[in-house]
């Protein structure tokens, strides 16, 4: 059973026995121990001490899904071996699952005798009994289906639900300025979920005392309503039946009253309400009030076998009532018919409506049903069949404008003699070259030649396709790595540069402030510069420069090859087909989460992955790590969180498996546009779909003021 308390017997030898009754052990791996493992999941098999000796283990299931289970045994901490795999296993499967489908009635007092229906194996629940009164050896632990769990007027969910019964009232006359202290007679009073209280012709009575046969109150002042002609009483409806009757139109029931042949009634507390089948020609009127559980919008529906209407007041008086749904013929449920939904209707809390249901059945099952969909619910489809979850459509306009910008040259200078700008990088460190070739290896090593500073830096964009001389010389200070551009562009702004350790220190200066020679400009898009462009450059020559800068290219300083300085690259440029790319995608990630290769253009080539949520996994054993990096790289399109994340897990000296989880903050451009507007179209209404309603949504009506 998936709901657990399935016993198993587990034969062997070897097993704990000595100290099977010692209470709160120092030690948690004593004694026997069972755990039945899938290949997701682990669930401890309780043990029953008292049924366990040498050469036996008994133990309970735990509630688990659906699933194969190798039964895993230690002694005393010390695992033990299965001598036959195959008999060591245990299959949770539906048709050994007890399961409640329904049961009958779904309301009453305390003691009610209750009928349950489903697939039921056994009476024995939880006890040391070897078999059910029906020769059966197993254990009752059943869950039941999710249409049964029913969302009560107090919003709460049941399968079942109690109420007390009013059995008298003393003194049954009192003064209308109040004061007169009233009992309540009956049984099950209590005030376990809420405060007892009591109404007396629909207004509070001042509670003095609560006892399970009675309460006492005060009652209070009351203003006499000449005009009222029907009074809400205790929950449910009074349903009155006329036999062998066939009246042509269901108004005709109106005319019948007590005298009329075939008449008899009842008092019923909860929808559907369903006649004896034997029951053929007759009609019936239900009547009473219905009280909503809270304020807000209301969709009644209505549904029975043959035909029958629905009328609703707007108040508690009969006279206000109209027809808010019909069923002119049979159908099988409360969604056949327009006509079987009432308008949307906002209804007041607490506030009684009087009803009248109009129902006339020709031959067959009889049936009567009210079914409510509230606007609101705190409930969700995976609590209750009652709820509707909300569905909503969210959408996003924007206008997208081209646009348009005019560079102009006003006086451009000719003749202008270019100046080469030269800065002076100076480099300090107190670490050897040794250790700091490596350590501070991304992008360039402290140590390292002007002839390796300057092709780092004649690989950068913002140089190319200019280039730079790079001399080296060293003092007392450190290294000097001097720094000329061969380009007509003339001033360049100050290296940028980035330190990994404390015990490095560089400084940029400006030794000759370069000068254009006014031959050529640059144009920055998103800080990031063209190729230089001639003044008098050609429409095509200008678009080709900017068309540039929208290259999918990978920059050369970016490594596009796995070794000793590269522990992972990705490029999806490997695989060309949508088919293939999700193939990669497994490869790669090995997870759900990995996010999906597709056919856009990315930051380098065609290739991008898209809404990935983990960009490296390496699954990788290592027995020692010794690996050291210091960047990742990536880029990106779209909104991102700031930060980062990494999980390490490994194994200790004691094999114990631990995971590390760490988050690296960062900031991360978020480019919102202009002029975007938002909009949710709600494409499925949200809220409480009842198709079983219990008395406490019902009064019936009495000719005089209640209790």
């Amino acid at each position: 059973s998936v709901n657990g308390a399935t016993r198993l017997t587990i034969q062997g030898d070897g097993f704990a026995q000595e100290r099977q009754f010692q209470l709160n052990p120092v030690d948690d791996m004593f004694g026997n121990r069972v755990t039945l493992v899938s290949n997701t999941l682990s669930v401890p098999c309780d043990v029953e001490r008292d049924s366990t000796h040498s050469s036996q283990i008994m133990c309970y299931t735990r509630p688990m899904p659906y699933d194969y289970y190798e039964i895993h045994v230690s002694v005393d901490g010390v695992p033990s071996m299965c001598r036959y795999s195959w008999f060591c296993s245990f299959r949770t499967v539906w048709y050994r699952t007890p399961t409640i489908e329904s049961l009958s009635p779904v309301s009453g007092p305390p003691g009610t005798l209750v009928t349950v229906y489903g697939r039921i194996f056994t009476d024995v629940y939880g006890s040391n009994t070897d078999l059910s009164s029906n020769g059966i050896n197993a254990r009752f632990l059943s869950q039941a289906v999710k249409k049964l769990y029913r969302v009560s007027a107090l919003g709460k969910l049941s399968m079942f639900q109690t109420f007390a019964e009013v059995t008298g009232v003393l003194p049954s006359e009192g003064s209308i300025m109040g004061g007169t202290l009233l009992t309540v007679q009956g049984r099950f009073f209590d005030e376990t979920d809420q405060p007892a209280r009591v109404l007396v012709g629909g207004l509070p009575c001042e509670v003095q005392s609560v006892d399970d046969d009675r309460i006492t109150c005060k009652t209070a002042e009351h203003q006499m309503n000449k005009n009222a002609a029907v009074y809400p009483g205790g929950r449910g409806l009074k349903m009155e039946v006329w036999n062998n009757s066939w009246p042509s139109s269901l108004s005709n029931i109106w005319s019948y009253n007590k005298n009329t042949t075939g008449y008899w009634s009842q008092w019923i507390d909860s929808m559907p309400y369903v006649l004896p089948r034997e029951m053929d020609y007759f009609t019936t009127r239900f009547t009473g009030f219905f009280v909503p559980p809270a304020t807000g919008n209301y969709t009644i529906y209505l549904n029975c076998d043959d035909r029958c209407d629905l009328y609703l007041s707007n108040s508690s008086r009969p006279e206000n009532k109209v027809k808010v749904a019909y069923q002119p013929y049979y159908v099988n449920d409360y969604t056949q018919l327009a006509s079987q939904k009432s308008q949307v209707l906002a209804l007041e809390k607490d506030k009684p409506y009087y009803m009248e249901i109009l129902q006339q059945e020709y031959a067959g099952a009889a049936t009567i049903n009210l079914g409510l969909f509230q606007g609101e619910s705190s409930y969700t489809e995976d609590q209750t069949d009652d709820a509707v979850n909300e569905v909503q459509d969210i959408g996003a306009d924007y206008d997208v404008f081209d646009e348009e910008q005019v560079v102009t040259f006003d006086m451009w200078p000719a003749n202008v003699a270019g100046v080469k700008e030269v800065q002076n990088v100076t480099v300090s460190s107190s670490c050897s070259d040794a250790v700091c070739s490596s350590a501070f290896f991304t992008p360039i090593a402290v140590s390292a030649s002007a002839a390796e500073v300057e092709t780092a830096l004649n690989s950068l964009w913002s140089i190319k396709p200019d280039t730079v001389m790079v001399t080296k010389q060293q003092s007392s200070e450190g290294s000097h790595f001097i720094v000329t551009f061969n380009s007509d562009r003339g001033d360049f702004k100050r290296l940028h540069f980035e330190v990994f350790g404390s015990d490095t220190n560089i400084t940029v200066t400006e030794v000759t402030k370069g000068r254009g020679n006014m031959k050529t400009f640059t144009l920055l898009w998103g800080r990031i510069p063209t190729k230089p462009i001639a003044f008098n450059a050609s429409k095509s020559e200008v678009q080709s420069a900017l068309e540039d800068l929208m290259k999918a290219e990978c920059p050369g300083e970016i490594l596009t090859f796995e070794g000793t300085d590269v522990k992972y690259f990705k490029d999806f440029e490997n695989d060309t087909s949508k088919e293939m790319s999700v193939k990669m995608k497994q490869k790669t990630f090995n997870i759900a989460n990995g996010g999906t290769p597709v056919d856009h253009s990315g930051f380098c080539g065609r290739w991008s992955l898209k809404n990935a949520e983990i960009l490296f996994k390496d699954t990788t054993f290592f027995t020692n790590i010794h690996l050291i990096f210091f960047q990742l790289c990536f880029a990106y399109k779209g909104m991102l969180k700031d930060e980062v994340g990494m999980r390490f897990t490994y194994q200790d000296s004691k094999g114990t498996t631990l995971t590390l989880t760490t988050k690296i903050n960062t900031i991360f451009n978020k480019v919102v546009g202009e002029n975007v507007i938002i909009s949710a179209t709600e494409t499925r209404k949200g809220g409480l779909w009842i198709r079983s309603l219990t008395g406490d949504f019902f009064r019936v009506w009495e000719n005089k003021p209640q209790v």
